[in-house]
């Protein structure tokens, strides 16, 4: 567990009133040399999750403070700026380390020049690579902040549709409407890993565009 060190509130202020989209804040001591609450006014520029990580970076780089994320609250306004880009994650690349039984998957996803990785380990077998590769993507969507909520793997194998191999995908989230589940599939052409990627973001990209297009 990260420790903060003793604070000072104008030092924290400054570094974070720097942050691209950052408008004001207002920083609250605990009383013990540590830190209470952060709160944050932005624009719309960015997405919360990408302000709080943002945060917590530049004060750990330039104060050598970590902020807990679960003390910062963000509070956006329309500044008439373009709002955070919400085009879906594509494919980049997808690798697979074993080591003796042993199995580690990497996904790396990108977005407007920008690249995004997750990793996942467990036991090596044919449907437990497949889970792992999911499980991989999702971290790497979590990488990009284009989430509010986390996203659970439920299954992930492959079936037969029309003579194909096709991946299947089944995520669940709990959003303010309750549990959600959400499945996706992708036709395997060449390369299973590809398929078990492009099928988990079938089944989330389509949730984040509709939630984003509705907030």
């Amino acid at each position: 567990m990260a420790v903060e060190r003793q604070v000072n509130v104008n030092d924290i202020e400054a570094v974070v009133c720097r942050l691209r989209g950052v408008i004001a804040v207002s920083v609250v001591p605990d009383g013990s040399g540590g830190i209470s609450e952060v709160h944050v006014l932005a624009g719309s520029s960015r997405s919360p999750k990408q302000v709080v990580r943002d945060i917590e970076s530049a004060v750990m780089a330039r104060l050598g403070i970590a902020i807990d994320h679960k003390k910062i609250s963000v509070a956006q306004v329309d500044d008439g700026a373009v709002r955070y880009d919400h085009s879906r994650l594509k494919f980049s690349d997808v690798s697979i380390a074993f080591d003796g039984n042993r199995t580690e998957a990497t996904v790396r996803l990108t977005k407007n020049g920008m690249v995004f990785s997750g990793s996942a380990s467990g036991t090596n077998s044919p449907n437990s690579q497949m889970k792992l590769i999911a499980s991989a993507t999702l971290g790497a969507i979590d990488e990009s902040g284009l989430t509010d909520c986390p996203i659970v793997l439920e299954d992930a194998n492959e079936v037969s549709a029309g003579g194909r191999r096709v991946a299947m995908v089944l995520v669940s989230l709990a959003s303010d409407r309750g549990e959600e589940f959400l499945s996706g599939s992708a036709v395997i052409r060449q390369d299973v890993w590809k398929g078990v990627v492009n099928a988990t973001l079938d089944a989330v990209n389509r949730r984040l565009c509709l939630a984003h297009d509705n907030s």
